[in-house]
């Protein structure tokens, strides 16, 4: 599973050089940082082989779960800056994750930019934790549709809710939330079609499945890992093609 991510008290915000660290923004990486490699690799093949074409929900479920941890986690503080002080209190884990959601909601109402953008996020995070999937669904769907938020934090939140309800929407549903992140072709346009391919394995549309994860293999970039895992879901496809032309 998804690696936990440490989070250090006051006494623990000085880098290993002794400098103050700063919050760093590489959101593209949330994903691919955060998911364990079993998670990735070996396991994926071993469910493959198990259920052949009938892996869509557990790939899904998966997904869904590494993609609840982006880097909020591990972004550090400075101790100049009273607003990161008070962030760092807000998502630290209490006996109440309401408590924490409360700090949260004062940080959106009184800070601006990027405090208010990622403390918005990390309440739908809580709110995922603490299976309150309604609520959180609601708060990612607003921050995606919300142009005053960071462009990176929104397409955090269009990836996080898309995995939510890839199971139960329709393909334009979520083309319409990962299309524009597919045609920016940045970091997270490769995770972004992938899971366009699973929407249309949903929605029953193999072949469009099929042409999406061709793409991705005929872009080039992307790891050998994530290549696998698209060879794996061709293969998939294939053989439940394969099986209901015999029928």
């Amino acid at each position: 599973m998804a690696k936990e991510i440490k989070r250090g008290g006051a006494g623990e915000r000085k880098s290993e050089n002794g400098s103050n660290p700063y919050f760093n923004l590489d959101a593209e990486k949330a994903f691919f940082d955060e998911v364990d490699e079993e998670v990735r690799n070996e396991k994926f093949k071993e469910l493959v082989n198990k259920y052949g074409g009938f892996i869509l929900a557990v790939v899904i479920a998966g997904l869904a779960f590494a993609v609840g941890y982006e880097k909020v986690g591990e972004w550090r503080v400075s101790k100049a800056e009273q607003s990161n002080i008070r962030y760092v209190q807000a998502v630290t884990p209490g006996t109440d994750y309401e408590n924490n959601i409360a700090e949260l909601e004062s940080i959106v109402n009184t800070e601006s930019g990027l405090y208010k953008d990622i403390a918005r996020l990390q309440i739908a995070n809580i709110l995922l934790d603490n299976n309150q999937t309604t609520k959180a669904l609601d708060v990612l769907s607003k921050i995606y549709q919300d142009n005053t938020v960071s462009e990176k934090i929104r397409e955090i939140a269009a990836v996080k809710l898309a995995t939510y309800k890839i199971d139960s929407a329709s393909y334009a549903e979520i083309e319409s939330m990962l299309g524009p992140i597919v045609r920016k072709g940045g970091a997270w346009a490769p995770m972004a079609k992938e899971l366009l391919a699973m929407s249309a394995i949903q929605n029953k549309d193999m072949a469009k499945a099929k042409a999406l994860y061709e793409e991705l293999l005929a872009g080039g970039n992307i790891s050998e890992e994530f290549r696998a895992r698209i060879n794996d879901m061709l293969a998939s496809i294939n053989e439940a093609q394969q099986d209901r032309n015999k029928n």
